[in-house]
């Protein structure tokens, strides 16, 4: 039997699992074609939508045979057994407690701990200490709070959709209480590709006139709800295909054709679809949705069907592995600054390091259910993540220490309402958008800004806060200048000073009688520091 022909009956043996028994639709060929085939059921709502897809997810035969794991001590191993066949660079030391705690809490919650939290875990004699404090946050909050705000991002950057038209606000807390109930990332996604939003008569667009307050709508809204734009989007997010500029002509680097982008389109038509030819503008092909890989819906199936059935076929086939590869690369470029791919490109001709190591992740990632958590613990908890940060400018050395990265624009805003213990919404949004960047560009490629240094050094309102603020009052208590420098340090870096920077301030306190100013000088020196804006 031809390989489209098998993987066009595998997914619709799941599907139409909803209304028949897998034996009859299951028959073979030459028996099934005597008896009409089944009737896909209704699909109206998120519930009926989900109702269909859980089916199909119970079907999946990979969640059954989850028995092999990829834990954090063999991924370590893998990673000290490959890297040293392509590099001589040694690996970096782990780094220790204190360092350890701001970076998973950057990473886990968007920002860094508390004074307090810092001296407790210090002291904290348990060997267990760090992966209990991995699993504190993976349940907390702010840890979804954090990756909601993250996914927003990434959908809405390149968006041109019309501001009344989309609500991203909505999605973000969409996103956040599924990431907060635990829900998997193939429920999470499968509930935006298949989306249907519709106009409401009678309202006008920034009246939820497109459904835009319902929080999964937004994905597709984003998209302007074109079928071109929704397909390029799924491909290069959800499998990190960047098959968008096949939409004009076949891709001149990948193996994408034109036909397929297009069949790929046909899927998010709300009617018949329609190929422009790429010569004559005059002439249109008719086009019959197709999957990336070759899969076919059964012919004339609504609108919202079609949805259901690429999600399906994204997310379910056993073939597709780029669904659960790209998920597991984005988080692991996110966490260690480097992906085994380039974010969005995943494509068969695309560069890799490390191949048969992102493949077991995504293996184990996939077979257990697209568990988020779980993959976050299982990186968090490996020495391969807790190594110290240093720049890396080979492919040979990746991941034999962690890249410092940049903090996303709204960990910024939310580091400077931590140290300047006030409200940041009158200049949160200055802040975010000095700070913005596409969170699809690797991080060795970003660069800062004057508008970013500017900003910290000038801003009135900052300056203002951070002379007045909670930890200055704090600073201006303490008499000891070592003990003061150190609890500067803490409420500014999450981090003690060296014997250095000790000696270096304390000779700057006593280089003038203000004690005061002198202070003030010191912490803005901390908040203007690289450091403070960077993930180390």
């Amino acid at each position: 039997m031809p390989k489209r022909r098998w993987l066009v009956r595998s997914v619709l043996w799941v599907l139409c699992a909803a209304v028949v028994s897998w034996t009859a639709w299951a028959a073979p060929a030459k028996s099934r074609a005597r008896k009409p085939q089944p009737k896909i059921p209704d699909i109206k709502s998120s519930d009926d939508r989900m109702a269909v897809l859980e089916r199909i997810r119970g079907s999946f035969p990979a969640l059954k045979t989850s028995s092999n794991k990829f834990s954090s001590e063999s991924l370590d191993q893998a990673i000290e057994l490959y890297v040293p066949r392509v590099t001589k660079t040694p690996f970096a030391k782990v780094v220790d407690d204190v360092t350890f705690l701001r970076r998973v809490s950057l990473d886990l919650t968007g920002v860094s701990p508390t004074i307090d939290k810092i001296r407790k875990f210090e002291v904290d004699k348990d060997s267990k200490k760090r992966a209990r404090v991995i699993d504190e946050f993976l349940a907390s909050d702010a840890y979804a709070r954090k990756w909601a705000r993250y996914w927003r991002s990434v959908v809405f950057h390149d968006s041109s959709a019309q501001r009344n038209r989309v609500n991203p606000e909505a999605f973000e807390e969409w996103l956040f209480t599924e990431f907060k109930a635990g829900t998997s990332w193939d429920r999470i996604v499968a509930e935006m590709l298949s989306a249907s939003p519709q106009r409401q008569k009678g309202k006008k667009d920034n009246e939820n006139g497109w459904e835009q307050d319902t929080g999964p709508n937004n994905f597709v809204l984003a998209c302007e709800n074109k079928p071109e734009l929704i397909a390029a989007q799924s491909a290069r997010i959800f499998m990190g295909l960047s098959v968008g500029c096949a939409e004009c002509h076949d891709h001149p680097f990948d193996d994408w054709k034109r036909e397929q982008f297009h069949e790929m389109a046909a899927f998010f038509s709300p009617g018949k679809y329609y190929m422009t030819d790429q010569y004559d503008p005059d002439k249109k092909s008719e086009m019959q949705a197709a999957f990336l890989l070759g899969e076919e819906p059964p012919p004339n199936l609504p609108a919202g069907q079609r949805r259901v059935v690429v999600a399906a076929y994204m997310i379910y086939n056993p073939d597709n592995h780029w669904f659960a590869r790209a998920y597991v690369n984005r988080v692991w470029n996110e966490l260690l600054g480097d992906g085994f791919y380039a974010v969005d490109s995943l494509g068969p001709d695309k560069e890799v390091v490390h191949q048969l190591i992102v493949n077991r992740l995504a293996y184990t990632f996939r077979t257990g259910g697209f568990d988020t958590k779980a993959l976050y613990r299982t990186i968090c908890n490996s020495a391969t993540y807790q190594r110290e940060t240093r720049t890396i400018a080979e492919d040979a050395d990746l991941f034999t220490a962690v890249r410092p990265t940049r903090l996303r624009p709204f960990e910024v805003a939310d580091e400077l309402e931590r140290v300047l213990g006030a409200d940041m919404k009158p200049i949160r949004k200055g802040v975010e958008r000095a700070f913005e960047y596409n969170p699809s560009i690797p991080q060795r490629d970003l660069e800062g800004s004057i508008q970013q240094a500017l900003l910290l050094m000038n801003q009135p309102q900052i300056q203002n806060k951070l002379a007045r603020g909670e930890l200055k009052q704090q600073l201006s208590g303490i008499k000891d200048n070592a003990a003061m420098i150190e609890a500067a340090f803490l409420g500014v870096l999450a981090r003690k000073p060296t014997t250095d920077e000790t000696q270096r301030y304390i000779k700057f306190l006593k280089s003038t009688g203000d004690r005061n100013a002198n202070i003030d000088d010191l912490l803005w020196v901390l908040l203007n520091s690289a450091e403070f804006t960077t993930r180390r």
